[in-house]
């Protein structure tokens, strides 16, 4: 067995962590109940996979590069707790303290530099295991070497897995995407074409350059809901394609993880 790398999305953990004790309402004792379970969740997340290497991933704050190229991007969404928002350097020095190392880069979503860490581990043959219940790094199964985990559904996610969920193959998604839209950052799709019309679409031709080059071939609805849509198509694949080229700084192996017997809640 190869040496792996567990990459943590950490502000996805730590929300559904917060979100379950909603019944808590001290929003102190919230937060100190969210950093003792997301402990536990990480010292079980570590047992499981026994990694060589290990990190813990967060967003930056304020906007990023996706926000400047289509201000509406995740417009709307439920924002998070100002308590929680407050805690967060916290859990970072709480997991640091736990020998977890912790990943932020100014300008960045945590979902572009995790992609990067598990392309260029692939690179040297180390498979990573991406903790998280974002679908947008089902993108980057098509690699043998990265893999996905849901913690709360206990499931795990690979190249085999993804045509059975979305009937297309990993590489395919942005552009399946780029037809049906993301909801859940409130990037658009192509009015009217849900997922099996943007599967009969992908079927005939795979990319969004050859759906516009070859419009003819589609049947005269099809036709009329694709008019017009290419710019927008070409900016919502841009937008939901993960990074994997970003400039992080870091070496492979200031993320190496040292185990630990017993898991501690303060320095």
């Amino acid at each position: 067995m190869g040496k792996k790398l567990l990459i943590i999305d950490g502000l996805n953990l730590i929300r559904r962590l917060y979100a379950a004790l909603e019944s808590e309402k001290d929003l102190d004792r919230r937060v100190e109940r969210t950093q003792s379970i997301s402990i536990d969740a990480l010292a079980k997340l570590t047992h499981q996979f026994d990694p060589a290497y290990a990190v813990v991933v967060f967003d930056s704050n304020g906007k990023t590069w996706r926000h400047e190229v289509y201000p509406e991007y995740k417009l709307g969404r439920v924002p998070m707790d100002d308590k929680l928002l407050e805690s967060l350097p916290e859990f970072a020095k709480i997991f640091r303290f736990n020998r977890l190392p912790c990943l932020r880069l100014d300008g960045w979503e945590a979902d572009d530099l995790i992609a990067t860490l598990a392309v260029k581990a692939a690179q040297h043959n180390i498979t990573s295991y991406i903790v998280s219940t974002d679908k947008g790094f089902t993108q980057l199964l098509s690699d043998d070497h990265i893999l996905q985990y849901d913690y709360f559904a206990r499931l795990g996610y690979d190249k085999i897995w993804v045509p059975g969920k979305y009937g297309v193959e990993p590489h395919q998604l942005t552009d399946y995407w780029a037809l049906v839209g993301d909801t859940t950052n409130r990037i658009p799709g192509v009015k009217g074409v849900g997922p099996k019309t943007a599967l009969s679409i992908i079927n005939a031709f795979p990319t969004i350059e050859d759906i516009y080059n070859n419009l003819s071939s589609f049947p005269e609805r099809t036709q009329k809901l694709l008019a017009g849509g290419y710019d927008q198509c070409i900016k919502s694949r841009a937008l939901v394609a993960l990074k994997t080229d970003v400039d992080i700084g870091i070496r492979l192996s200031q993320l190496s993880y040292l185990k630990v017997n017993t898991v501690k809640i303060k320095p």
